[in-house]
């Protein structure tokens, strides 16, 4: 009986627009969006510049609902004509398709509405009500068997660039700690130093191939793109500066030792153990930026609190403005509360008189 009821009831009717007389359904049309192609990098688990599509104050910081002119997220990354710019990258399966970003737009100019019940971290569902997995693959929305074979050897070894990186690292530090010790001990401060330099420039040259490759295919962006306020920008090319240094240096290294005893051969010994000391300090410098890009500014600083036994996060002192004489005199005279609106200077914008103003930037380039 039961059964014959289900196989008459009628189909649940989708009407053209809602209750409140919209045609794109967040749950329905946007959320899937958000989920296919921005979660892997703007989710919980990894949010880049902070920035996350599984939470409705983060997107509307971007999104201002009927405006689309001034939702940065729509006009600066989704439609970007800037490869650098573009949201999801190519690399990820961007841009996204025109019948998506039609709802995109859409979904802003009829007031970008977010009900609280929908979420965007849950999977779509398949016929079966189990969830679908994501596509992954090289190149997220790219089927990699597609690709040519020395793209997809490049894709490949870029994702060893988190191993590789440790090497130099190193061992540029170790051979910077043996040219001080030989200061001490002249019989380790040479050939030690010397293997550390030859092979921690080998593995540098290696690591940045890697970290090249590896850059785009997370979506961080191309090289060519300049940008000095990003710590990115600086983190990339701070390790091409000690791959060059750390070479030059290797390569003054091997001409000490093709130099006979004598002024010469000194003269080139003391050019690159000084050489291996600068870039032992700059790649423990890039090697410490590497890993605030990868666990959040406040990594080491945590690292040291627990370490000393300090309370994390840190207490703030309590700063307490001092009230002019005067005014402090006033204020306890009062007797009664003061009207609130007589307070505020006529000049004062009030909540709806703000203008919202694009926000900042929520990808590293």
């Amino acid at each position: 009986m039961a059964q014959d009821d289900a196989d008459t009831a009628e189909p649940e009717i989708r009407m053209a627009v809602n209750e409140e007389g919209q045609v794109v359904d967040f749950a329905r049309d946007i959320a899937p969006i958000f989920r296919e192609h921005c979660l892997e990098c703007h989710g919980a688990e990894d949010a880049k510049a902070g920035f996350r599509v599984d939470e409705r104050d983060s997107v509307m910081e971007y999104v201002y609902g009927e405006d689309i002119e001034s939702s940065t997220m729509y006009v600066d990354y989704l439609i970007s004509e800037d490869d650098d710019m573009l949201m999801p990258p190519r690399t990820h399966g961007g841009p996204l398709s025109p019948h998506e970003l039609a709802l995109v737009r859409l979904w802003i100019e009829e007031g970008a509405a977010w009900p609280d019940e929908a979420n965007v971290v849950q999977p779509p569902l398949d016929g079966s009500g189990q969830p679908v997995e994501l596509a992954d693959g090289i190149r997220k929305g790219v089927d990699p068997t597609q690709a040519g074979l020395l793209a997809r050897v490049w894709s490949f070894q870029g994702f060893l660039h988190p191993a590789t990186v440790h090497f130099p690292i190193a061992l540029f530090l170790m051979g910077g700690l043996f040219v001080v010790l030989g200061w001490k001990w002249p019989a380790v401060g040479t050939q030690i130093p010397l293997a550390c330099l030859l092979l921690g420039a080998s593995t540098a040259i290696v690591a940045t191939m890697m970290g090249w490759s590896f850059s785009v295919e997370k979506g961080y962006g191309s090289w060519t793109k300049v940008n000095f306020d990003s710590e990115l920008f600086w983190h990339r090319w701070s390790a091409i500066i000690v791959t060059v240094l750390s070479s030059i240096f290797a390569i003054v290294a091997l001409k000490s030792m093709s130099k006979e005893e004598g002024d010469a051969k000194q003269n080139l010994t003391k050019v690159w153990k000084v050489g291996l000391l600068v870039v032992a300090g700059m790649v423990g410098a890039v090697g410490h930026q590497g890993g605030e890009l990868t666990y959040g500014e406040e990594f080491y600083p945590k690292a040291f609190s627990i370490l000393f036994g300090q309370p994390w996060p840190p207490e703030e002192e309590a700063v307490t403005e001092e009230l002019p004489e005067d005014t402090t005199e006033t204020l306890a005279d009062e007797s009664e509360p003061a009207d609130v609106a007589s307070l505020v200077p006529s000049s004062h914008t009030t909540s709806t008189d703000i203008q919202f103003i694009p926000a900042k930037r929520f990808y590293h380039t």
